[in-house]
């Protein structure tokens, strides 16, 4: 998963698990902070604005559409843990969300990646 696309799904694995509204994210891994907005974060349809890459992304628990890249996504949460496929690079990317610290492991890379939301 691209880099800043793969920070702001950060913010989406966060409100998948904690059901929380947040306002951007810190990439450790670029140091710097991405806004990424998000709303309707208490229901089965989340919504995100990536200021960064100027686009929404939108969906459901189950997947979401990342409109900046044209692509989908899926998503599987299972408690603090959330496993997706990104389909624009036919790969998987791991996040694991503890309060506002996010770790992921891209397959694609074969990277491991910090983030905290806030």
């Amino acid at each position: 998963m691209e880099t800043n696309k793969r920070a702001c799904f950060a913010v989406v694995a966060a409100v998948m698990v904690n059901k929380h509204q947040y306002n951007g994210v810190y990439d450790y891994q670029q140091g710097k902070h991405i806004t990424v907005s998000s709303s309707n974060v208490e229901t089965n349809t989340p919504i995100f604005w990536d200021y960064n890459r100027g686009g929404a992304i939108s969906g459901n628990t189950q997947g979401m559409y990342d409109h900046p890249t044209s692509s989908h996504v899926s998503i599987n949460v299972q408690g603090s843990r959330v496993d997706c496929y990104d389909y624009e690079t036919s790969s998987h990317i791991t996040f694991n969300v503890n309060g506002n610290s996010v770790s992921a492991y891209d397959y694609e890379t074969s990277s491991h990646y910090n983030y905290s939301v806030n």
